[in-house]
């Protein structure tokens, strides 16, 4: 059996909590973190066949009775925390950057208005309530730290030191997480293996890279995206002095490709079109036709993590597209097209450069 231990800090707050949504660590999260790039880091051995993805990941990491008709099997990955404390983030702090919006306008003058940053990357946690505050009253502090231990079967301990590797590099836990928040990085400790740094060669040699293509004929997250350029993986060109101007870039580069793929026509839509396979709902532009399906939910598949530099100070921005068909109907739309429209806008953000 294999003993991994890891040190766990948050680069950004986590809006993590229990039943009743306080903050607090737990293990549930990052089990499902843990899941979430195993499918990706044993993909490529699958030959991305969902259908064995699922049945490997119940035998090792257990299922629920009512989730298969072989009835319940325990987990054989064991993950325990070092504390179950509670977050120390119980009021948001002033100070939060605004960025330029242009589908935002005034009531009154019908004028351009910003918005905040971390509102509109935290929409959900994060409420406006005379300024922006938290919803549910707590949340992780950026900077906390705590203390994974990971044991499972010798024959698995290649493809978890794999996922350990994705998690630490693109990685990301509780609410609106896909947007940055609970940017999490793992540090090996005692005698684990280390996690290799983020680089063209070290996540090609994953075998984790699908491309564009490729990705866009399955439904499910199972790769990291590549094009004729290489990883759909940027990097910031320089670091920030602390999570809230980060989080202020990515604020700008979302608005940015989001709002470069415009409407055509008022709401509600009869047909969606390209801006709605990014991500739905979106503002004030429903479709009809996808209320009720799945809920009408459509999540990002351009997501954005946070890493802390050596220096323990200065943090990066990372931004990377896990390709894949959208679960709701989208004909007439050429995804690859969408999605290529997007990189190239991220291309020629000025702040962002392609992993190297």
């Amino acid at each position: 059996m294999f003993k991994y231990t890891y040190q766990l800090r948050l680069i950004s707050p986590a809006f993590l909590g229990g039943a009743d949504q306080k903050g607090v660590w737990r293990t549930p999260p990052l089990k499902a973190l843990t899941r979430e790039w195993w499918r990706i880091a044993v993909a490529p051995a699958a030959a991305h066949q969902a259908g064995r993805i699922k049945r490997e990941e119940a035998s090792l990491f257990g299922t629920a009775a009512d989730d298969t008709q072989d009835g319940s099997r325990q987990s054989r990955v064991r993950f325990a925390l070092a504390h179950w404390n509670e977050g120390t983030l119980t009021q948001w702090e002033a100070g939060e950057a605004r960025v330029a919006h242009p589908e935002v306008k005034d009531r009154n003058t019908g004028k351009e208005r910003a918005v905040g940053a971390e509102l509109y990357l935290g929409y959900g946690p994060l409420v406006f309530q005379q300024g922006t505050n938290l919803k549910n009253g707590a949340a992780l502090q950026a900077g906390e730290l705590n203390t994974l231990k990971l044991a499972g079967p010798e024959s698995d301990a290649q493809a978890l030191a794999t996922t350990v590797t994705l998690a630490h590099w693109f990685g990301t836990i509780g609410g609106r997480s896909r947007n940055g928040w609970g940017s999490l990085s793992w540090e090996a400790q005692d005698d684990t293996p280390p996690v290799a740094e983020l680089c063209v060669a070290t996540l090609a040699e994953t075998g984790c890279l699908h491309p564009l293509a490729q990705c866009l004929k399955l439904d499910w997250p199972h790769a990291i995206g590549s094009d004729a350029l290489g990883p759909l993986v940027w990097q910031g060109r320089r670091s920030f002095a602390n999570w809230r101007d980060a989080m202020k870039f990515l604020a700008e580069a979302k608005i940015a490709f989001r709002t470069e793929l415009g409407f055509v026509g008022g709401q509600p839509h009869r047909e969606p079109q390209p801006r709605h396979v990014l991500a739905y709902p979106v503002t004030n532009h429903k479709v009809p036709g996808w209320e009720g399906q799945n809920k009408g939910r459509l999540a990002n598949s351009l997501r954005f993590k946070l890493h802390g530099e050596p220096d323990g100070k200065a943090i990066r921005v990372v931004i990377y597209h896990t390709p894949c068909k959208p679960t709701l109907s989208f004909e007439g739309i050429d995804l690859l097209d969408t999605w290529q429209r997007v990189h190239r806008l991220l291309d020629a953000n000025p702040g962002l450069a392609r992993l190297a």
